[in-house]
């Protein structure tokens, strides 16, 4: 997987967004922000409080895409890697799963498209 993953391109994003894990007993939203993204899966930063046991919990993150707030994109896969974030997060690596061949046909769309702020 690790091969094929550093072929595939990542594009840089820098959306924000909002995250949340599957089974969280508290239900709540954190916000988080869209580092990059591939066909594959996409790194976040995430802000807030991460279960220390992120690693293999599905996790959903939505986010705000450049075509404005009209637009709200929904990923959803599994967190395969932490790491300290840039800006005093957490870095979070997750890998699609089950994607259709529309939802993969958004994603390479998107992953032209990037804000300028």
């Amino acid at each position: 997987m690790e091969q094929r993953r550093r072929r595939i391109p990542r594009e840089d994003a820098g959306w924000p967004g909002r995250y949340r894990f599957e089974g969280d007993a508290r239900g709540e939203w954190g916000n988080c922000r869209v580092i990059d993204i591939s066909l594959l899966g996409v790194g976040i930063e995430l802000f807030g409080s991460v279960p220390s046991n992120a690693i293999g919990r599905r996790v959903t993150v939505e986010v705000e895409t450049p075509a404005g707030a009209s637009v709200l994109l929904q990923l959803a896969g599994v967190c395969r890697h932490t790491s300290p974030g840039r800006e005093g997060g957490t870095r979070t690596g997750i890998e699609f799963t089950g994607l259709s061949e529309t939802e993969r046909s958004i994603l390479e769309i998107m992953g032209h498209m990037q804000i300028v702020w």
